[in-house]
């Protein structure tokens, strides 16, 4: 089974994979959170992150060449990335070169994680990369956006993490201050941030036209992060019974 979920940056949704991961794994599933990432953070006042920026640059290099130059699926990955990227294209080249390898390295884990019977948790999905590129480029319309996310897989089971603006406005900020410097290069700043908003509702109102199956749910405290991982497991399981009852109908 694939998870993946979606929503602004600051929402919480790695936090939310994690906990995700951790509930289904005390209760005997196998559980994996694929592609987490978090940002970097500065070790102390007068650390400029260059080394780690330089570190990252480095390895999103190597891991990148190993997917073109060693494909696993004939070029899939790669065609499937560049596609992207061409209906949506972000404005900033910088912009540009990240998402694109993040999409690259995206489709490679995806097409993994449907050969594998664990349940897969991606907090960055395709949903998300949509979302992100929609963000970058800014003048993405509604029609556009139903065309890519038609067009792309599906997930067994979508999250979207809903929070209030001014709690996002919060959390934006503090990783924003805890950030190197030089980490910064790599990120939308807080004004592009804070439209994703508009974007994700748009998105939401597609997938549920769509029929897609979608939950959402809230990271405002611990207690709301973990009453919903306890409905999304609740719908994990649910959809897990489902499978196997099929199976054995078969």
């Amino acid at each position: 089974m694939i998870v993946e979920l979606f929503g602004p940056p600051g929402s919480g949704k790695t936090t939310f994979a994690h906990a995700l991961a951790r509930r289904l794994r005390e209760d005997g599933y196998c559980a994996e959170v694929v592609r987490s990432y978090r940002p970097g953070v500065r070790s102390g006042t007068l650390d400029l992150g260059v080394f780690l920026s330089v570190a990252r640059i480095v390895s999103a290099t190597v891991s990148t060449a190993k997917i073109i130059f060693f494909p696993r699926n004939g070029g899939e990955d790669l065609s499937k990335s560049l596609l992207l990227l061409k209906a949506i294209p972000p404005k900033k080249p910088i912009w540009r070169a990240r998402i694109w390898q993040h999409i690259l390295k995206l489709s490679h884990a995806w097409d993994r994680a449907e050969t594998i019977e664990d349940i897969q948790i991606f907090d960055e999905g395709y949903v998300q990369a949509v979302g992100s590129l929609a963000l970058l480029n800014g003048n993405a319309d509604k029609a556009t956006l139903e065309t890519v996310l038609s067009n792309l897989p599906v997930a067994d089971l979508t999250i979207r993490v809903v929070l209030p603006r001014a709690t996002v406005a919060t959390r934006l900020r503090e990783r924003i201050e805890r950030e190197p410097p030089a980490e910064r290069l790599f990120e939308a700043d807080f004004e592009v941030n804070m439209r994703s908003f508009g974007v994700f509702n748009t998105i939401g109102e597609i997938l549920s036209a769509s029929g897609r199956d979608f939950i959402c749910v809230e990271t405002s405290t611990q207690g709301a992060t973990a009453r919903s991982a306890q409905d999304v497991e609740r719908a994990i399981i649910a959809k897990c019974s489902l499978a196997t009852n099929l199976q054995r109908g078969q």
